[in-house]
């Protein structure tokens, strides 16, 4: 009789998550943009904390000078959100148009085909069997093709370099690839008291970046010293009913620091 041996067929298709940091995770964007991006290319539903290195570290300009997130390359002290993307991953071109949509997403005037800015662009980290190894090459490729510029944590080869997502209880998050937006900081990161001066002395509703950011579960080691100086400036927006709930948050922990 004779036998013969079935080919093995290549393994699953890969999950690709989204590492958010920021106004991605609530923000609509100009015309609802980010909102059709959650709506159509991501599992919000099945989100989950994970440990990242994170810090209020970019001047922004569009949200009145105050400062927004940056990633840091010391310990993972902050929580950010990584949340699935619908689509799994079988080639480098299912990679590129998570990336694209995700540009598309943070940036509102975005080119074809572009990955950066001067105060930002798209990177990613992988896995570490072969398979893995294979997608990031070809994804580097990519990367170096349409000229996107590195920034931060991002290198030359458009690789994150960061350490690989860990849930609240240490385990590695079960993702193949994972694709973050990294931001320019400052050259000198910002002191404490300069972020909160910056949210405290705001008459326009950018304060609203840090409390959103609270109240969705993205934190930074240093939100509770934060909070106390713009709880002592006692700014007078600091009462509206839309931040009770993150107030109360920051309220409670400083009250009970967390372990």
């Amino acid at each position: 009789m004779l036998s013969f041996v079935l080919p093995v067929k290549e393994s699953r298709a890969m999950r690709c998550g989204i590492l958010i940091v920021g106004s991605l995770l609530w923000d609509d964007g100009v015309g609802n943009r980010r909102a059709e991006w959650r709506t159509n290319r991501l599992d919000i539903n099945k989100r989950q904390p994970v440990r990242v290195s994170i810090y209020y570290g970019r001047k922004s300009s569009s949200r009145g000078n105050t400062y927004t997130m940056a990633f840091g390359l010391g310990e993972a002290s902050g929580q950010g959100v990584l949340v699935p993307c619908v689509r799994e991953i079988d080639s480098v071109d299912d990679l590129v148009l998570e990336t694209e949509a995700l540009w598309q997403a943070e940036d509102a005037n975005v080119e074809a085909g572009k990955l950066h800015k001067s105060w930002g662009c798209v990177g990613a980290q992988f896995g570490q069997t072969e398979r893995h190894a294979k997608l990031s090459a070809n994804w580097s490729r990519h990367f170096r093709k349409v000229n996107a510029q590195p920034v931060s944590i991002v290198n030359a080869d458009g690789l994150l370099n960061i350490g690989w997502p860990n849930g609240l209880n240490g385990v590695p998050a079960d993702f193949d690839v994972v694709l973050a937006t990294a931001t320019k900081p400052e050259v000198r990161r910002p002191t404490v008291r300069a972020v909160s001066n910056a949210w405290a002395d705001q008459c326009d509703g950018n304060e609203d970046y840090f409390f959103r950011n609270v109240a969705h579960g993205i934190r930074t080691a240093d939100d509770l010293a934060i909070w106390q100086c713009i709880e002592e400036r006692s700014p007078p927006w600091i009462n509206e009913e839309s931040y009770k709930v993150p107030i109360d948050i920051l309220r409670a922990e400083t009250a009970s620091p967390p372990t």
